[in-house]
C-alpha cells in the first residue's frame, strides 16, 4: 500500500510539473483579448502619423523621406502614395468592421474619418496631397495598395465617400494605365488595380486582370510558391503581393460572373480555389519560420518591411482558411511574438513616430535604393487579423503555442508534407470501360471490338485473326487478357497496310468501342492498364490511342520495341514527335501498370500525362482537343522491332484496363 501511496505521489507530483512547466512556456502569450489590444495599440501608432496627415492634407508636408545613401532617383514623387496606400490596405480590414460603442469601435470610427478624409485629399487634383499616380513606375504599385484597401473595406472606405471622391478614385485608378507594369509580381499590380475598377465602377479591362492570373498560374513552382515572373526569388514577395492578390482579385471575380461569362466562370473557379489552397500551404510554411523568440529568417528584398512578411499568413486567418494542423490560437500567438520582437528594437520609430528605415531597429544602409520612409508602411499588413472579430476563436482560444515554440521546447508537433493540389487527386470520375471487361467474353464484347479499327493488317508482320470464332490468339482467363502471336509456315502474302511487309505471324488485335475525345464536356480522361509485356527481338506490344479519323494523332501509352525501353510517345505530325523511354528490365515477368491522362487546355490544344506504376513520367502538349482517339491493345511483330523476330509463340497479357473520364464541373 505505501508503494502505491509513493506511486501516486510521484504520478501527482510529475502532472504538477508538467502542468506548470507548460503554463511557464507560455507566461509570456497573453490572452487572445490582450494580444488584440497590442495590435490594436500598434497598429494605431504605425498607421495614426500618416493616416492623421494625410486627413490633414499635410503629409506631404509632414512626412520625412528617408532614404539609403544612394536612392533610385527622387522619392518624394512616389513615397507618399506609398505610405497612404500601403497603410490603407493594411488597416483596411479592422476599419470594415465599422464603429460602436467600444473603445476600440469609437477608434476604428476616427480612423474611418481620417482614412475617408485622405482618400478625399490624395485623389483631388486641387489639394496640397494630391498624390502621384502616373509619374514613372513605382505609382502603380501604390495605386494597387490603394485600391486593394478599398476592396477589402468597401462599407466604410468606399461607400461612405462622397460621389465626387468617388469619380476622382477612379480616375485616378485608370490613370495608372499608361504605366507598363515589369514582367514580374508586377502583373498583379495592374490586375488589383482593374479588379478595383470592375468591384466600383462595374467595367473593366479584363485582359489585364486574366494576364496576371494567368502568368501566375504559368509561374507556379511547386509546394505553395510562386515565381516572381519566370524565376524563383528567395524573399517574401509572396507574401508581400503575389499570394494576397491572387485572393484579393479573384475574390472580386467571383462576385463578377457576368463579366466572364460562364465557361470562363467555371474554370476561374477552379483556378480560384487551387489559388487559395496554394497559399493556404504558404501560410502553413510561414507559421512553421518563426522561432519560438519571434524572429524569423531575414532573407531576401524589401526586408525594411518587417513583419509585413507575414501578411500571407494574417490573411489566411483573417479568412478563417487556414490549414487543419493550424490553429488560430497559435498563428495569433506566433504572429505576436513577431510584433513584440520588432518593436524591442529601441529605434523603430524617429522622434515624431515614423517608421525608420531598416530592419530590426534603423539600419540605412540595409535597404534597397527603391526603399523609402512611405514604402514601411506595408509592415500594417501583418495586422489583417484585426479584421476579425473580438469574439471569433481567433482572439477567444486559450494562448498555445507555435510549431517551432512547441518542438524546441521538446514537444510533439505534426509531420509538414509537401502541398499537392486536389486538381491533381482522383475527380469524380465517370467509368466508361471498368476492370471487369475481361471477365467473360460477353462482358468483352459489349466493350471491345475485335481487330484493328481498320481490319486485320498494319506495320508489321502479324496478321490478326481473333474474334468469336477464332480462340487461339486471344482469350481469356481470370479476368486476364492474353495475346498470343504464333509463327506461321506458309506464304499468306503480304501484309495490306504499309510497309507492306511479309506475314510472319498470327497475333491479335482489340479495340475498344468507345472513343476517348477530349472536349468542353469531357476535359479529362484517365486511360490505365496493367501488362506484362514481351520485350525480345522482333516482338512489339502496344497499348494506344490513334485518331479515328485520319493519322496523327497518336498517344503510345506502351511500346516495346524489342528491348527492355517501353516508349511513351505523343505524335502531333508524323515529324512531331515526343518520346518518354524508360527502361524496365522486367516488363515480361512482373505486372506493370501504365496509364496516360489526358487533359484540356483549350480548344485546340492538350496535355498527355504519362505514368508507370503510378510515377509520373512526363508530360507532353499536342493539339488534340475534340478529335475522337480509338483505344488499342494489340501485339505486333518486327516492323518498329528489328527482325528477325521469334520462332515461338510469344504471348502478351493485359488486365485492369480502365477509361475514365471527368464532365467539367
Amino acid at each position: 500500500m505505501y508503494k502505491y501511496r509513493i506511486h501516486l505521489f510521484l504520478l501527482a507530483f510529475m502532472l504538477v510539473s508538467v502542468t506548470r512547466a507548460q503554463q511557464e512556456e507560455r507566461q509570456d502569450i497573453p490572452e487572445g483579448s490582450k494580444v488584440r489590444e497590442y495590435f490594436v495599440t500598434n497598429l494605431v501608432k504605425i498607421a495614426g502619423p500618416v493616416l492623421e496627415a494625410a486627413g490633414r492634407n499635410e503629409l506631404k508636408k509632414n512626412m520625412p523621406v528617408e532614404t539609403t545613401a544612394h536612392p533610385w532617383g527622387d522619392r518624394k514623387k512616389v513615397t507618399y502614395l506609398e505610405a497612404f496606400g500601403r497603410t490603407l490596405s493594411g488597416i483596411a480590414p479592422w476599419l470594415e468592421l465599422g464603429p460602436d460603442n467600444t473603445e476600440e469601435g469609437k477608434l476604428r470610427e476616427k480612423y474611418i474619418r481620417l482614412a475617408l478624409k485622405g482618400i478625399h485629399n490624395a485623389t483631388d487634383p486641387d489639394a496640397p496631397d494630391f498624390m502621384n499616380f502616373t509619374e514613372g513606375g513605382q505609382p502603380l504599385v501604390d495605386a494597387a495598395f490603394f485600391a486593394q484597401g478599398l476592396l477589402r473595406a468597401p462599407g466604410q472606405l468606399w461607400n461612405r465617400l462622397d460621389k465626387e471622391t468617388q469619380s476622382n478614385v477612379i480616375k485616378a485608378l485608370k490613370s495608372t494605365r499608361q504605366i507598363s507594369p515589369a514582367y514580374s509580381n508586377w502583373l498583379l499590380f495592374t490586375g488589383m488595380v482593374e479588379a478595383a475598377l470592375l468591384k466600383f465602377e462595374g467595367k473593366a479591362d479584363m485582359v489585364r486582370i486574366e494576364y496576371a492570373l494567368n502568368k501566375h498560374k504559368e509561374w507556379y513552382l511547386g509546394d505553395g510558391i510562386y515565381g516572381d515572373g519566370p524565376d524563383f526569388h528567395w524573399d517574401y514577395y509572396n507574401s508581400y503581393v503575389i499570394q494576397p492578390m491572387l485572393l484579393d482579385i479573384g475574390a472580386v471575380l467571383k462576385e463578377k460572373k457576368e463579366a466572364l461569362g460562364d465557361w470562363r466562370y467555371k474554370s476561374f473557379l477552379r483556378d480560384y480555389s487551387l489559388f487559395r489552397e496554394r497559399a493556404q500551404r504558404y501560410a502553413a510554411i510561414q507559421e512553421r519560420l518563426i522561432s519560438p523568440e519571434g524572429t524569423y529568417p531575414p532573407i531576401g528584398r524589401s526586408i525594411p518591411y518587417r513583419y509585413g512578411a507575414f501578411q500571407a499568413l494574417s490573411q489566411i486567418a483573417l479568412l478563417q482558411k487556414l490549414p487543419e494542423e493550424i490553429t488560430p490560437a497559435q498563428v495569433r500567438s506566433a504572429l505576436y511574438a513577431v510584433v513584440k520582437k520588432h518593436h524591442s528594437a529601441p529605434d523603430m520609430f524617429d522622434e515624431n513616430g515614423w517608421l525608420t528605415l531598416g530592419f530590426y531597429g534603423r539600419d540605412p544602409e540595409i535597404a534597397e535604393g527603391y526603399l523609402s520612409t512611405g514604402s514601411l508602411y506595408l509592415c500594417t499588413e501583418v495586422f489583417l487579423v484585426l479584421g476579425l472579430s473580438p469574439d471569433t476563436p481567433f482572439w477567444t482560444d486559450p494562448p498555445k503555442d507555435w510549431t517551432q515554440k512547441k518542438v524546441w521546447n521538446g514537444r510533439k508537433i505534426s509531420r509538414d508534407h509537401a502541398f499537392y493540389p486536389k486538381k491533381n487527386r482522383e475527380p469524380d470520375w465517370e467509368t466508361v470501360i471498368d476492370s471487369t471487361s475481361f471477365a467473360g467474353y460477353s462482358n468483352f464484347e459489349k466493350q471491345w471490338n475485335y481487330l484493328y479499327p481498320w481490319g486485320s493488317d498494319h506495320n508489321g508482320s502479324a496478321r490478326m485473326y481473333a474474334g468469336p470464332e477464332n480462340r487461339e490468339q486471344l482469350s481469356l482467363n481470370n479476368e486476364v487478357l492474353q495475346i498470343k502471336a504464333t509463327p506461321v509456315k506458309k506464304d499468306e502474302g503480304k501484309s495490306s497496310s504499309p510497309p507492306h511487309l511479309k506475314i510472319k505471324y498470327h497475333s491479335a488485335a482489340v479495340h475498344a468501342k468507345h472513343h476517348i475525345t477530349v472536349n468542353k464536356e469531357y476535359p479529362v480522361y484517365k486511360i490505365s492498364g496493367t501488362f506484362k509485356a514481351p520485350v525480345t527481338r522482333g516482338t512489339w506490344p502496344a497499348f494506344w490511342l490513334t485518331a479515328v479519323d485520319g493519322w496523327p494523332p497518336e498517344s503510345d501509352i506502351l511500346e516495346f520495341k524489342g528491348d527492355a525501353y517501353n516508349w511513351q510517345n505523343t505524335f502531333i505530325t508524323p515529324e512531331e514527335v515526343s518520346t518518354i523511354k524508360k527502361n524496365i528490365p522486367d516488363a515480361m515477368e512482373k505486372w506493370h501498370e501504365y496509364t496516360a491522362v489526358l487533359k484540356r487546355i483549350d480548344d485546340k490544344m492538350t496535355t498527355i500525362e504519362y505514368f508507370i506504376d503510378g510515377k509520373k513520367t512526363g508530360t507532353h502538349r499536342a493539339n488534340f482537343t475534340g478529335k475522337p482517339l480509338w483505344l488499342i491493345i494489340n501485339l505486333q511483330m518486327e516492323g518498329s522491332s528489328d527482325p528477325p523476330g521469334p520462332e515461338t509463340e510469344t504471348f502478351y497479357y493485359a488486365k485492369n484496363i480502365t477509361v475514365q473520364r471527368a464532365k467539367t464541373p
